[in-house]
């Protein structure tokens, strides 16, 4: 059995790329894509990053009483107030 190296599967790759029209390149290159992206789960870093910022969006947990944190919001409100003249 010939043990094949990453660069005898490029070549390989090359290969038959190189044989099909151009018009059909860009479908390859989608089919590629979606085999690293939703087959083999191959994903950059910078998505996992992008990932992991929108699931630490959500609810919050508080021991206090919904009472409490609605005093509190009314209680951090500073009025103003403005001498208006016309």
């Amino acid at each position: 059995m010939t043990t094949r190296t990453r660069t005898d599967y490029e070549q390989y790759l090359l290969k038959e790329i190189n044989d099909l029209p151009e018009s059909e390149l860009p479908k390859v290159l989608k089919m590629i894509h979606f085999l690293k992206e939703e087959i083999l789960q191959i994903r950059s870093a910078k998505e996992e990053d992008i990932e992991v910022f929108w699931e630490s969006f959500g609810s919050w947990q508080d021991e206090r009483s919904t009472e409490e944190i609605i005093r509190e919001v009314y209680e951090s409100r500073k009025s103003a107030v403005r001498d208006i003249q016309l």
